[in-house]
C-alpha cells in the first residue's frame, strides 16, 4: 500500500493483483483530514477504535472516558451506551490497525497534528479498549427462538404511518419508503422533497413532531405521535433554566454561569438570543460544537431536545470566555485554569479540583 499526499489531504493506493495474465491496477482513495479527527475531542485520532454499528470513530481514550462517564451516569447498568457522534446504542467498539496505519501515515505528513508527550500520556492513561468489547445486555444465545417483545405486533398492525390509512392530504403510496421516529417510534413517510425538516440536523436521527405539525395531524388523531416541542427550529426552542449537563456537568461552572447571567441583567433567554445571532453571523469558532453538520446549523435549523442542550452548552461556553475576568463573581475571578480545561477527567469525582480551578477553558496540553 503506497501513501500520496495532496495539501490538506491524504491519497492511499492499493495494489489490487488481479490474474497472472492481468496487468496490476492501482486504486487511489482521497481522505479529508478532517473525517480522520475524533468527534469528541476534534484532534487526529490516537490509538483509534471504532464502534458498531455505526462504524464511527475515536481515540481510544476519548471513547473510553466516554464509556465510563455514560456508565457512572446510567441508571440502567444493562443499557448500551450512545454513539458520542450519532446517539445509536453501541454495541461493540474495537481497535482499528488499519486506521491506525493510517492514523500514523498522516502524522508523517502533518506533523503539526501531532500531540504533545503529556496529551497523549492522558489520553493513553484513560484508553481501556484492549481488544473488541460487546457492550450492554446481551440476549440469552441458548434459545431456539427468542421472546418477542409485547409490542412488537402492535408497533407494526395497530399503529402504522397515519398517511398510510385515513388522513386527507398526502397519501403514502405503495412502497414508499418510512421514517421511525426516534421519540415516539412512530412511522412517518420520508419526503426528501418537503420543506420540513424530518431530521434533526445534530444527530441525524427521525423526529415526527414538526412534519405532522405541518400536516394538521395531532395526538388526538393517532396517538404514536410526538409532541412538537420535542423537534424545533433553534429560534422556537424556549429556555427557562440550565441545563444540567452545562460545562460537563460540573455544577460549579454551572453556579457561576448562572450568576454571570443574573449580573448582567438579562434573563437566560435574552442571553441566549444574543449569543444565537452571533452564531449566525458566523462570530464564533464552531470547531468545539458537538453536533453533526455544523457549518449548515443556523437558527432556523430543527434541533431534537438533546441536541438543543448540546447547542447551548456551547453557546454559554462562548459567553463565558469571552466575559473579562473582573465582571466574573468574586469567588471566580481569581481562579487559575486548568491545564486540561474541558477534558478534564478530575472534576467530575473530585469537587475541591472542580471548585478550585477554571474548567471552562481550552485545554493547554498540560504546559502550565
Amino acid at each position: 500500500m503506497l501513501f500520496i499526499f495532496l495539501p490538506g489531504h491524504l491519497v492511499y493506493t492499493f495494489d489490487i493483483t488481479a490474474a497472472k495474465d492481468h496487468d496490476k491496477n492501482n486504486v487511489k482513495i482521497v481522505l479529508d483530514i478532517e473525517n480522520a479527527k475524533c468527534s469528541i475531542c476534534l484532534n487526529l485520532w490516537h490509538d483509534v477504535v471504532t464502534v458498531a454499528p455505526c462504524f464511527h470513530n475515536f481515540c481510544n481514550g476519548c471513547f473510553s472516558e466516554w464509556l465510563r462517564r455514560s456508565s457512572t451516569n446510567s441508571r440502567d447498568k444493562s443499557q448500551s451506551a450512545a454513539c458520542p457522534q450519532c446517539r445509536t446504542a453501541v454495541q461493540s467498539v474495537g481497535r482499528n490497525h488499519f486506521l491506525h496505519n493510517i492514523e500514523e501515515a498522516i502524522l508523517q505528513a502533518f506533523s503539526s497534528l501531532q500531540r504533545s508527550d503529556e496529551e497523549i500520556a492522558m489520553l493513553e492513561s484513560y484508553a481501556s479498549v484492549k481488544s473488541n468489547l460487546v457492550l450492554g445486555k446481551q440476549k440469552n444465545q441458548s434459545r431456539k427462538r427468542p421472546l418477542p417483545r409485547p409490542s412488537d405486533e402492535s408497533d407494526d398492525s395497530e399503529l402504522p404511518c397515519p398517511q398510510c390509512t385515513e388522513f386527507v392530504g398526502f397519501r403514502c403510496s405503495p412502497g414508499v419508503a418510512h421514517l421511525q421516529c426516534n421519540g415516539c417510534g412512530g412511522m412517518m413517510p420520508a419526503r426528501s422533497n418537503n420543506s420540513i425538516q424530518q431530521k434533526c440536523l445534530g444527530c441525524d436521527r427521525a423526529f415526527c413532531g414538526a412534519y405532522w405539525y405541518s400536516q394538521g395531524v395531532n395526538s388526538s388523531h393517532c396517538s404514536r405521535i410526538c409532541n412538537q416541542e420535542t423537534f424545533r427550529r433553534i429560534s422556537q426552542h424556549d429556555i427557562s433554566g440550565l441545563p444540567e449537563t452545562l460545562h460537563g456537568g460540573n455544577p460549579f461552572e454551572k453556579d457561576i454561569t448562572e450568576r454571570c447571567i443574573q449580573q448582567s441583567g438579562k434573563t437566560l433567554q435574552a442571553v441566549i438570543s444574543e449569543w444565537i445571532t452571533k452564531f449566525d453571523n458566523k462570530e464564533l469558532d464552531r470547531s468545539r460544537l458537538q453536533l453533526n453538520n455544523v457549518d449548515t446549523i443556523t437558527s432556523r435549523t430543527h434541533l431534537c431536545n438533546h441536541c438543543y442542550d448540546k447547542f447551548i452548552d456551547f453557546l454559554l461556553y462562548w459567553f463565558r470566555v469571552s466575559m473579562p475576568r473582573n465582571l466574573l463573581p468574586p469567588d471566580a475571578a481569581n481562579r487559575d485554569s486548568c491545564w486540561y480545561g474541558f477534558m478534564c477527567r478530575t472534576q467530575h469525582h473530585r469537587p475541591d479540583h472542580a471548585k478550585k480551578l477554571n474548567h471552562v477553558c481550552r485545554p493547554t496540553r498540560g504546559n502550565p
